[in-house]
């Protein structure tokens, strides 16, 4: 019996959608810690954000530490260490960013053991296994953010741009739907839209919209939004300026 393409993709979405969906019920009962959970959750960490607001400023306050070389590196001596081997993490971001060697989310944001839960991937795209490694941050361990972040000068992007519209590679292949959207916006302001110079800053930004965006929208992240536990924000790090820019929220 043959098996066309199209069926063995949509048995694979299927697959997919329903690992999903087995996170989702696990998860969306504690929406988003349960009790006796939170009373413990600044074990290691008294100044541990309790709001998602205060979560994401106390990211970007680090960053602006980082940015000005007032690093005050956080959360590194014996007494942290110590406690994170000996307690469940707790950390108060989660973050989704660009496996580049150029940026470290612990050191571009300032923070110590056991305050963040990053996931690393080559052009910091919210595939399906990310995806559930931020289930896990946001649903189990409590994060209180989720930061898609991208950065200037990616070459993942610039891949994505200059190969346009076919890749063997699945990550490039993620970025597709941002180049064509780029595409769009530069030639609509007047651009050249087959300059990759033009359009790699546009995709660049709209990838990590476009990513943190989808991630708002499938459940139980959905549900978090919804109860006040956790944003999620798309922001892009300045290689030059060491700076991180929200982008969208």
């Amino acid at each position: 019996m043959s098996v066309t393409t199209d069926s063995l993709i949509t048995r694979r979405g299927l697959l997919r959608l329903g690992a999903l969906t087995g996170l989702a019920t696990a998860f969306s009962p504690a929406l988003h810690l349960n009790e006796a959970r939170a009373q413990n959750v600044t074990a290691c960490n008294a100044m541990r954000p309790t709001t998602p607001a205060a979560a994401l400023d106390a990211l970007l306050q680090g960053n602006a530490r980082w940015s000005t070389f007032d690093q005050i590196h956080p959360g590194e001596d014996e007494a942290r260490r110590t406690c994170v081997a000996e307690n469940p993490q707790t950390p108060f971001a989660a973050i989704v960013s660009c496996s580049d060697s150029r940026v470290p989310p612990e050191l571009v944001f300032d923070q110590g053991l056991g305050d963040l839960f990053v996931a690393r991937v080559a052009g910091n795209v919210a595939t399906s296994t990310l995806i559930e490694s931020l289930l896990f941050g946001t649903g189990n361990l409590g994060a209180l953010v989720l930061l898609v972040l991208g950065h200037s000068i990616c070459g993942a992007v610039r891949v994505a741009v200059t190969n346009f519209p076919a890749h063997s590679l699945q990550f490039v292949r993620e970025i597709f739907p941002a180049v064509k959207l780029a595409r769009a916006m530069v030639r609509k302001a007047g651009g050249n839209p087959n300059d990759p110079t033009q359009v790699i800053p546009v995709a660049t930004d709209q990838n990590v919209i476009l990513h943190a965006a989808t991630i708002r929208k499938q459940k139980p992240f959905k549900d978090f939004i919804k109860a006040g536990t956790l944003i999620v924000v798309a922001g892009r790090y300045d290689l030059d300026t060491q700076l991180v820019t929200i982008l969208s929220q």
